[in-house]
């Protein structure tokens, strides 16, 4: 194993450059804990001496940076996974020291032990961060090249016979084997015609993520604010939101939120004068839209009954952490998650900062009218791009809502959906094992539900995740044509963003239509997942 000083490892990691050694060196004079497993050893915490200084981490083989301060210790020894790591402070190196410890990591949980420490009474601080997104190859990590090709054949045809565009990213064990664009990120004019001049798609377009904001947004926040010990998901929504009340909104709790069963209907139409709700639900401010959802929306049906996914549900738990931080949640996540992650594509209103309208795919054709099947007076026509398509976060909370609104890139998202996998990324602890399980832990009344999270369980959502997924895979899907899948069994990952609704809108019968875009194989989620299980062997 490569013993490097912290300053050079720094001037190789993923950061931009003048933020490398302030938040690298930083890890190791925090008080407070960074990585995935941080310690000072030695410890006399357990009676039982092979519980003391012993630890798991989770890496992939291959991978893996250790992070060591030496403090008063003389000379250290650890013992990875069976391999003995012995060494001393030099003067050229110093006391904080980086190892790269791929050549000895697997696939999985790893194993790590104090051997030794002099002289008696030294300490020693270890840190293992988080496993990264690294580049791979597909044919190293056992995938066939044949039917990888056979998958991109079926897309490309796809966008010969029409569909606008997609980018598909495969990261099987933490390294991206597989970031394809295809097609186009703005393809149509308004009217349906085919552009003079189509802007192709590129691996690092931005994508509205629909739904997929419930997850990677919301859940996230939710998920970390649980972490912090900031919010309670079995306590009555009312704790948070004091006006909730009323109507049987006392009995409702944070979790029925979660699960789809809090009895909301799937949504309101607030950006409409003409809503079935009424006039008095027709808002097109962000502030009165949030009080209408606090103590307005009437519920459709008892609370725990089946499960019903509800836009309403994810509005609320907006919400709820903009009570709980203080902030606005775009202002929250992206301060607070995706920019120190080093996620600068992930975002709300895009638009509003500084990204450029083409590096955005477009959505649909003629605003919100399907084809000029609706109409309502906030829709500004024209093609939909770099403004979230949802109707409800676009007009009725100004571009940022807990059900929908954030933008991502295929590579961003994917290095969020590893949050998922391991609680944290780099050096971000963000939520523990024990709070990522409940989260995902299927529900005992719907095994396609878990807290938030759509589950592989029992394969009733097939058309999401394919027939080969396993029973712990989970992930969601997003209105615009998005959809991950997190496979826990496999160390798969898989981001599918396409921009299926900039496509024609045809009717199918007197008072029935669909995109054409929706139609397609690309478009649909099932097959592409199917081929890829079955392109990795």
């Amino acid at each position: 194993m490569g013993c490097v000083s912290l300053q050079h490892w720094l001037a190789v990691s993923p950061l931009p450059v003048s933020q490398q050694t302030e938040q690298q060196q930083a890890a190791l004079s925090m008080v407070s804990k960074v990585g995935q497993l941080d310690v000072n050893w030695p410890e006399t915490s357990s009676k039982r001496a092979l519980v003391n200084n012993h630890a798991s981490f989770w890496a992939y083989k291959g991978q893996g940076q250790l992070l060591l301060d030496l403090g008063t210790a003389q000379s250290v020894s650890l013992n990875i996974n069976g391999h003995v790591l012995s060494l001393s402070p030099s003067a050229s190196l110093g006391k904080q020291l980086a190892f790269d410890i791929g050549s000895v990591t697997r696939n999985g949980l790893n194993q790590l032990a104090l051997v030794d420490i002099q002289p008696l009474g030294a300490s020693v601080r270890v840190v293992l961060p988080y496993p990264m997104l690294q580049d791979g190859s597909a044919e190293q990590a056992g995938f066939s090249l044949t039917e990888l090709a056979q998958l991109d054949s079926l897309i490309n045809r796809e966008v010969a016979q029409g569909f606008p565009g997609a980018v598909l990213l495969i990261v099987k064990d933490g390294k991206v084997i597989k970031e394809t664009a295809y097609g186009y990120a703005n393809r149509y004019n308004s009217d349906g015609s085919p552009l003079a001049n189509p802007e192709p798609m590129h691996s690092n377009t931005l994508f509205d993520l629909a739904s997929n904001t419930k997850m990677y947004a919301t859940n996230y926040a939710i998920m970390h604010l649980v972490q912090l010990g900031l919010l309670d998901v079995n306590l009555p929504i009312q704790h948070y939101i004091n006006e909730y009340q009323g109507d049987g909104r006392e009995q409702r709790l944070v979790r029925d939120l979660l699960y789809h069963n809090a009895g909301y209907p799937p949504e309101v139409h607030f950006h409409r004068p003409d809503n079935r709700h009424g006039a008095m639900f027709y808002s097109l401010n962000r502030e009165r839209s949030m009080q209408l959802i606090a103590s307005k929306v009437p519920f459709e049906r008892e609370r725990g009954t089946k499960s019903i996914y509800s836009d309403i549900d994810y509005m609320l738990l907006g919400l709820v952490i903009e009570r709980i931080t203080g902030k606005q949640q775009d202002d929250y996540l992206e301060h607070s998650l995706y920019q120190p992650m080093g996620l600068n594509n992930t975002l709300f209103n895009p638009l509003r900062k500084g990204v450029p309208i083409t590096q955005i795919a477009a959505t649909e054709l003629d605003g919100n009218s399907r084809g000029g099947r609706v109409s309502f007076p906030a829709d500004k026509g024209g093609i939909v791009r770099g403004n979230v398509h949802d109707e409800k976060a676009r007009y009725a909370f100004d571009g940022v809502a807990g059900h929908a609104g954030l933008f991502s890139t295929a590579r961003e998202t994917a290095s969020l959906a590893m949050l998922a996998l391991h609680g944290g990324y780099n050096l971000t602890p963000v939520f523990s094992q024990a709070i990522l399980q409940q989260f995902v832990r299927p529900s005992v009344s719907d095994h396609t539900m878990g807290l938030g999270w759509r589950t592989a369980v029992g394969g009733d959502l097939n058309w999401h995740f394919g027939p080969y997924a396993s029973a712990y895979a989970f992930g969601h899907t997003g209105w615009t044509g998005t959809a991950t899948l997190i496979d826990p069994y496999y160390g798969l990952v898989v981001v599918l963003l396409t921009n299926k609704k900039h496509s024609a809108v045809i009717a199918e019968g007197e008072n029935s239509y669909y995109f054409a875009g929706d139609r397609f194989e690309t478009g649909m989620y099932g097959s592409i997942m199917s081929k890829i299980y079955q392109a990795m062997h």
